[in-house]
């Protein structure tokens, strides 16, 4: 294994939120890691997923794609800005383990219609592919701290970053904003406190505001109320949409490009007090090759590892991030096949649920399964389709990222199982366009 030292040259940054004093633990159900279990009032019976990013117009149209891994009956619900209007609902049976689909356009086109959707029984997950003129995807919000962290935007020339605040509970919540970047602690002036009228949502833009940063750090602290907050990043014609994490000392990246073609970087922030040294672990797909990197961080600054200036002899695609304090992690790509954003998983699992990667209209779809051990994982792969199921035997390698192809027409999504820990991504590919997610892990009790 090569070891290369990388000095980035960061700004340090002045007194910033991360010099604020810790914020109350809030109430319940938020001090816990679920958001909210409406209408349930048992937590085994029922998952609740915020899909912030969900639209439907004459241009483009989202599938909600919906997986459970028993039988289970999700309930979507759409609300409308209009007060006094009641939302839109529909419901639907899963005969578990399978999936769902339903076409937004077909509830409801009025454009930007951010919902949720609760399950009765599960393990189950929930994601959102947006297409037509561009292509976004990824997992639905399920869990939460008290502050979310976005990696990955930029609003250099030709990009726009919009930061969306989705709540869909009957009381107002307030949220503080803040950011930094490569020059420094953002001032945001009004958008720094922002408050998010109940059944509604706000899109704060980025890039009105704070032009030409290569790397802009995002933080959304939960001062009262629930609110689900994501980011859209529009390059050119293309655009992502991606939800936040917190914090935590390491991160896997199943999948960071295509294509040694694609612009991709894995950008970490550190909002500690204390520069730091942080290991990241590259992986390809051919064989146990792996390289680690080190990137030395500054206090309260980001870093950006632009993949295509490692000199390696194979295509990067995977990467694992570690780090001495607590970190954000993801991966932005760009090129030819249009623009990704996904933040990293902060844990492995034996079971991951992957709903979205389907195939149909065009598209093409792959799991991105990584094992980052020193020893060969044997994974079930479980296609679920409305109906039925379909079991494939798959081994991975130590070391290395093993990208499944979907196939399939009626596939909705994938279960797959080890007993030993992994983690896993997707993505989904149409007309010159690409968007990344990664999975959805289900806790072993579950």
């Amino acid at each position: 294994m090569r070891r290369l030292l990388l000095g980035l040259s960061v700004a340090a940054l002045g007194a910033a939120s991360a010099l604020m004093p810790a914020p109350a633990v809030p109430p319940p159900p938020l001090s816990g890691v679920v958001i909210e279990r409406l209408g349930i009032s048992s937590p085994t019976d029922a998952t609740i997923w915020y899909c912030p990013w969900a639209q439907a117009t004459t241009t483009r149209d989202s599938a909600i794609s919906l997986v459970a891994a028993a039988p289970a009956v999700a309930d979507l619900t759409l609300p409308v800005l209009i007060p006094g209007e009641p939302p839109d609902r529909v419901s639907t049976a899963i005969d578990g383990p399978g999936g769902a689909v339903i076409t937004l356009s077909e509830v409801a086109q009025r454009g930007d219609s951010p919902g949720f959707v609760e399950f009765a029984g599960g393990p189950s997950g929930a994601a959102v592919v947006v297409s037509g003129e561009v292509l976004a995807a990824d997992a639905c919000v399920g869990h939460a701290g008290d502050e979310w962290f976005f990696v990955g935007g930029s609003t250099m020339t030709g990009e726009a970053l919009r930061l969306r605040l989705f709540n869909p509970f009957p009381e107002a919540a307030t949220v503080t904003v803040s950011a930094f970047s490569e020059i420094g602690t953002e001032v945001l002036g009004s958008m720094s406190k922002v408050t998010i009228s109940s059944r509604s949502w706000t899109d704060l833009d980025f890039a009105e505001q704070l032009r030409q940063r290569q790397s802009l750090i995002v933080s959304v602290r939960l001062d009262s109320g629930l609110a689900v907050p994501a980011m859209a990043f529009t390059q050119g014609v293309d655009q992502a949409w991606w939800s936040g994490t917190g914090l935590a000392t390491a991160w896997e990246l199943p999948i960071s490009r295509l294509s040694a073609d694609d612009s991709a970087a894995i950008v970490v922030a550190n909002p500690s007090l204390g520069d730091i040294a942080v290991d990241v672990e590259l992986f390809g797909t051919e064989g146990a090759q792996r390289t680690q990197l080190v990137l030395d961080i500054p206090a309260q600054a980001p870093a950006r590892l632009d993949l295509s200036t490692v000199d390696l002899d194979f295509d990067v695609v995977a990467a694992r991030v570690s780090s001495p304090t607590p970190v954000a992690a993801g991966v932005v790509s760009t090129g030819a096949l249009g623009t990704a954003v996904t933040s990293g998983v902060e844990q492995q699992a034996g079971t991951w649920l992957l709903p979205g990667t389907r195939p149909e209209a065009g598209k093409s779809a792959s799991l991105w399964l990584l094992n980052t051990s020193d020893s060969a994982v044997v994974v079930t792969v479980s296609r679920l389709t409305g109906d039925e199921v379909f079991n494939t035997n798959e081994i991975l390698e130590p070391g290395t990222v093993t990208e499944i192809p979907v196939v399939g027409g009626d596939t909705i999504g994938y279960m797959v199982r080890s007993a030993d820990p992994f983690s896993a991504a997707w993505s989904v590919r149409a007309d010159g366009r690409v968007a990344f997610s990664a999975g959805i892990p289900v806790p072993p009790d579950e």
